[in-house]
Parts: C-alpha cells; sequence; structure tokens
C-alpha cells in the first residue's frame, strides 16, 4: 500500500474523461503499474509543485510537463467537448480548442499547488474495468477534516504507455460536470464551437489576471 502526498487543487486540476461503472475483476497485471504511476504523481507533484519561491511561469511549465507525462490530455479534451462537436469542427477550430483548454487548465490550476497544507494520499486498492484500464482507488486525508475524500483515478494501457483518463471524486466524474456545462453553452448557441472558444478565453483571461493578482499580494507579505 502507497501513502504519498497531493494538494485537492491537484485532485481537481486532473479532472475529465468518461465515467463508468468497473466491475471486479482481477488487476494482477496492469493494476500495480497503474498503483504506482499515481503513487509516482503525487510525489511529482509534491517535489516540483508546492516551492513557493518559483516563478509564475515555471510553475506553470512544471504544471504542464506532469499533466503532459500522465494525463491523456487531448483524449480527455476531446470527450469532453463531445464527439459530434469535434467531428464538426474543421482543424483550425480543434487545434485552437486544445490550445485554449490547455493554457486554461494550467493557468487556473498550476498555482494552487502552493497551498499545499500536509494532505496525504493514501491508495486502497484496485479495480479492473477491462484488460486496458482499471479504476486506482485512493483515500485523500486532509488535515483538520473529519473525514477522507475518496477519489478514484481511472487509468488507462495504449501503447504500454500508462495515462489518467478519469478522476471521480466522491463519486463524482469531474468529466462529466465540465462535458455538461460545455454542452449547455453550445447548444445555447446553436453548436457553435467559436462561442464556446470564446467563453474558455474569457475564462482565460480572468484565471491569469486572478493569478497575477494572487502573487502580487504575496510578493508583499
Amino acid at each position: 500500500m502507497f501513502i504519498r502526498h497531493v494538494t485537492i487543487a491537484g485532485i481537481f486540476a486532473l479532472f475529465m474523461a468518461v465515467a463508468v461503472q468497473p466491475k471486479t475483476v482481477g488487476a494482477e497485471e496492469l493494476g500495480p503499474r497503474a498503483e504506482a504511476l499515481i503513487a509516482k504523481l503525487a510525489d511529482d507533484a509534491i517535489s516540483k509543485l508546492t516551492d513557493p519561491t518559483v516563478g509564475l511561469d515555471e510553475q506553470e511549465n512544471r504544471f504542464r510537463q506532469i499533466m503532459q507525462e500522465y494525463v491523456a490530455f487531448q483524449t480527455i479534451a476531446r470527450w469532453v467537448l463531445g464527439g459530434r462537436y469535434w467531428r464538426s469542427a474543421t482543424d483550425e477550430q480543434r487545434e485552437r480548442y486544445l490550445s485554449i483548454f490547455e493554457q486554461l487548465m494550467v493557468a487556473t490550476y498550476a498555482h494552487r499547488f502552493q497551498r499545499y497544507t500536509g494532505e496525504t494520499l493514501e491508495v486502497a486498492g484496485v479495480q479492473s474495468i477491462d484488460e486496458n484500464q482499471v479504476l486506482v482507488r485512493t483515500t485523500l486525508k486532509r488535515p483538520n477534516a473529519d473525514k477522507p475524500l475518496h477519489v478514484d483515478w481511472r487509468v488507462r494501457s495504449t501503447e504500454d504507455k500508462l495515462r489518467v483518463i478519469d478522476i471521480m471524486v466522491e463519486g463524482l466524474s469531474m468529466a462529466q460536470t465540465q462535458r455538461a456545462e460545455f454542452s449547455s453553452l453550445l447548444r445555447s448557441n446553436g453548436g457553435d464551437v467559436n462561442a464556446l472558444m470564446a467563453n474558455l478565453e474569457t475564462r482565460l483571461k480572468k484565471a491569469r489576471a486572478e493569478r497575477l493578482a494572487s502573487n502580487e499580494e504575496a510578493s508583499q507579505k
């Protein structure tokens, strides 16, 4: 059993993908590798992202590198958008969407790791979904909290590479919530992907302004 540290912000920073109802079967081969992946992800988050002396740009670069190493980002982003909208989008729209989505994730979540207050992540077990996917069950223990959070990580093996494709907190898929929000925005704008991206760009500007203000406030203390 692994015990590692990770911030709660990190949990939500890595939200996404398709929620499933796993069946309990053996995970003899993939399971241990997936457990190790989540433990290493937690270790890397703590060692690389919790240093308050690191500058804004470097913090974001480190977060982006971790996301690219551990998370199937493009698969997730496409699912959150929705298959029919992805298929109907032009190559230019797809490229722009992926870029904005990644920038928004980085700007929103990268700096929250510096709020680390001693949370611990404990890997409790693994459930197999199919021969290429498992669900790693963990609990996030927080100082001064009455009870831990139950966090499940869906890990997929593709071409012998393991990547996180889903995170569920207390049974709630962050991806489903995000996909539902995107779907609502698209429907209210007649399915216009450009309208969704304009909305994401507005959020990105707000997130960047907030992180700059927060950094300036912290530097004055």
